[in-house]
Parts: structure tokens; sequence; C-alpha cells
């Protein structure tokens, strides 16, 4: 269920509860590794990633098949929990090097 305004605190996007199985993909030729979609947004997601450690760009796919992938810019770590940001196709044609350099991205939400 989407949350309000209200509830979203410091956040500028609506989030929406997925609690969802998907697929961290590290590489493009390497195992797809099981992970908990937690939460999206139209910029990011939320994953539970257990002890793995997380590349700073990977792919993330939200079915089985494959037939949803976003790939995703680590943007934060809290335990578990990574956020993922999503590249824009722009970002990618652009070198990606250039649009990680946002410093608001390091800092890991409240809560």
């Amino acid at each position: 269920m989407p949350r309000t305004r209200k509830d979203l605190g410091a956040r500028r996007r609506v989030r929406v509860d997925l609690y969802k199985q998907g697929f961290l993909i590290p590489a493009p030729d390497a195992p797809w590794i099981e992970c908990l979609i937690v939460d999206v947004s139209d910029t990011g997601a939320s994953l539970e990633v257990g002890a793995l450690a997380v590349p700073k760009i990977f792919g993330l796919a939200f079915t089985a098949g494959g037939e949803v992938l976003r790939v995703c810019s680590l943007a934060w770590r809290n335990g578990e929990r990574v956020g993922a940001r999503f590249v824009t196709a722009k970002e990618l044609r652009e070198g990606f090097e250039r649009a990680e350099a946002d410093p608001k991205l390091e800092k890991a939400p409240a809560g």
C-alpha cells in the first residue's frame, strides 16, 4: 500500500511496500542471487540481502524469468538492508561515473 506524504518523513518519493522475492545480478554472466524486495518507488528500491557483498552497479530482476529488470547503483547500506537507486538509460549512455558523484546518495535513511 502506498504511504501518504505525512508518512514519508524526509522522503520525496512515494514508496510502495512490496515484500516480494527478487534477484540481485552482481555481473552480466554471474549467477542470480535471491533477495527480498522490501519496497519500491519510481527511483529505487530497498532490498534485504543478508550479508551479501553488493557491487556498486548491479542488476535487479523483479521476476524469476527476468521479464522485469532494472540496472541499479548501491545508494546506501544499513545492516542487511540496502538501497538501490535505479540508473537511467541517459546515465548509462553518458557514463555512470559522472552520475554517481552525487553525495546525497551516500547517506542511509533514518529509521
